[in-house]
């Protein structure tokens, strides 16, 4: 059996303590350090990056593009690159990101993947983080054809916003999708403020961005319990500030996701630092909330139990981060940016950190 040992996340927060695994398993979940450890430090479920497009990294960014210009299909920057782009170089992009997600302890995320179905195939590169896939139809029609064999390939259909739709022609589309047993989840208010009614009448399973929802909207959604997916780097880029403290104090589940690769590289360190400052700064100076957002909420999007401590006789499913000998969630959230785990162990894989 191979052990670390650290600071361990339980149910009642981080204790001193060892874990055991073997075979893909965590076997034991115990009191005291161990003489022979793989690594030493904090101890915690890997991250889910809770909404990605990583084939983006191909797309070199135009700084002076408003975020239609960038991404609104199907005549946006990255809709004209990505359908220049020779597959094997996209191929390749997918396979870097995903492998790098996993060095920096993201063991899945969910990608909204354009291109119809051959999009849809390349994310069979994807080796390292394993991708939750919601397909995207070619143009913004329904087409039952193209549609089914999408679902052949993905977990989902993940349209854009109903703004690029035919209303009616997407009720059509995620009423077939939902008959077949997958899920829909949408980009909704990013730029504009959209007609939630509408939106919640189409039954997604989750929603993306929301930063034009009014206090409204939010309470709609956590009477429902229609998760949101944040992507703050990505919204303030753009010159948008995701309501966050507004999410968390009406209760609405938050989850993180890095958004688009050619704007912002899929490490979800670096998103949560940013969360976390920018709660802060909105009004919310606790912790504990980013770190659900990164670890339950975001297998939640995933359809996984919602893991949020280690616990023993489960799969194996954790990372070891350096420890600033200060408070844990401090050291997590706002000190670890940059790095990567000294160890990452999902399953059979492991991977150690480079610096």
């Amino acid at each position: 059996m191979e052990y670390v040992s650290g600071k361990v996340l339980t149910e009642e927060g981080f204790r001193d303590g060892h874990v055991g695994f073997e075979d893909g398993r965590i076997i034991e979940v115990g009191k005291g350090r161990v003489k022979d450890n793989l690594a030493e430090g904090l101890i915690l479920p890997t991250f889910v990056n809770a909404h990605t497009h990583i084939a983006d990294y191909v797309v070199p960014v135009d700084l002076s593009l408003t975020l239609a210009e960038i991404v609104a299909p199907p005549h946006g920057l990255k809709y004209r690159i990505l359908s220049q782009t020779p597959e094997e170089k996209q191929r390749e992009a997918i396979a870097a990101m995903s492998e790098s997600m996993l060095r920096k302890g993201i063991s899945a995320f969910s990608d909204f993947r354009e291109g119809g179905v051959n999009g849809a195939k390349l994310m069979s590169s994807a080796q390292g983080a394993r991708p939750f896939v919601l397909g995207k139809p070619r143009a913004p029609h329904f087409d039952r054809e193209e549609i089914s064999a999408l679902l052949e390939l993905t977990e989902g259909i993940g349209p854009s916003a109903i703004s690029d739709w035919d209303y009616e022609e997407l009720r059509e589309l995620t009423d077939f999708v939902r008959s077949r047993g997958k899920i829909v989840a949408l980009h909704c208010s990013e730029r504009i403020r959209e007609d939630l009614d509408k939106v919640l009448d189409l039954r997604p399973s989750y929603l993306v961005h929301m930063t034009q929802a009014t206090d409204g909207d939010l309470e709609r959604c956590a009477q429902l319990d229609v998760p949101i997916v944040v992507c703050a780097r990505s919204n303030m880029f753009f010159g948008m500030v995701p309501p966050l403290a507004r999410m968390v104090d009406q209760g609405v589940t938050v989850a993180i996701g890095t958004d688009n690769a050619m704007i912002s590289m899929p490490d979800m360190f670096v998103e949560t630092e940013f969360v976390g400052r920018l709660l802060r700064q909105q009004g919310i100076a606790r912790l504990e909330c980013v770190l659900s957002m990164a670890v339950a909420n975001g297998r939640k999007i995933i359809n996984q139990l919602p893991l949020m401590e280690i616990v023993s006789d489960a799969p194996l499913d954790l990372m070891v981060v350096r420890s600033k000998q200060g408070d844990p969630l401090t050291d997590l959230v706002l000190r670890t940016a940059g790095e990567e785990p000294l160890l990452v162990c999902v399953g059979e894989n492991k991977r150690r950190g480079t610096r």
